[in-house]
């Protein structure tokens, strides 16, 4: 199996979960973490950027706003994936309208802009 094809699998195992179990999917161990498949892909990257100016900047602006600095996040891939898709207390669930695929171009492109922690 690809790693691509590992990922995306894990990802919509995630999506599954959450419909099965609205608790959220248990947590992965920690051998099994789920990268993101699209650092350093320039195209992810831009298309990070047209997603974070549309979905993201309103709540988290450049360096933090009513959410938390992105940048300067602390989350594993896996768990900024999760937050996304499941929301958290003061966030929405994106999972509807977002792919883990445009999840992660949004982490590409936070990852490449050399702030994040």
């Amino acid at each position: 199996m690809t790693p691509a094809l590992h990922t995306a699998l894990r990802a919509a195992a995630i999506l599954i979960g959450i419909a099965a179990n609205p608790a959220g999917p248990a947590p992965a161990k920690a051998a099994e973490a789920l990268a993101n498949p699209l650092l350093g892909n320039a195209e992810a990257q831009a298309e990070g950027l047209r997603l974070y100016r549309t979905r993201c900047y309103i709540c988290h602006l450049h360096e933090g706003g009513r959410g938390p600095n992105l940048f300067a996040t602390k989350l594993t891939d896996e768990q900024f994936l999760n937050v996304v898709i499941q929301g958290r207390a003061t966030m929405p669930a994106f999972g509807l309208r977002m792919s883990p695929d445009d999840v992660w171009a949004v982490h590409a492109y936070v990852k490449s802009t050399g702030k994040y922690q």
